[in-house]
């Protein structure tokens, strides 16, 4: 399995997120937002930013999972995000 994430901020930003946070994992930029208005993630609210959203994608392109917060404090919890990954309810 695979992880990544993927940000409207610009290449140096991601890179001192992942930094500052010690992600396990690549935080890609997506700057003009094409990725994140095609997975329909993306609010014009606040000059356009992204909704919080997690995709699990399995191997062959489908999607094994997806959250997709109502604003941006909206995430799922801890317990969620790993059961989703480990095929739990």
């Amino acid at each position: 399995m695979s992880l990544a994430g993927v940000s409207v901020d610009p290449t140096e930003n991601n890179r001192a997120m992942v930094d500052k946070l010690l992600l396990p994992f690549p935080l890609l930029s997506d700057s003009e937002g094409r990725v994140i208005k095609e997975w329909g993630v993306w609010t014009d609210g606040e000059g356009g930013i992204a909704k919080p959203s997690i995709f699990a994608i399995k191997s062959d392109g489908s999607i094994a999972w997806e959250y997709v917060g109502g604003d941006y404090a909206d995430r799922p919890t801890d317990d969620e995000l790993f059961n989703s990954l480990r095929g739990g309810d």
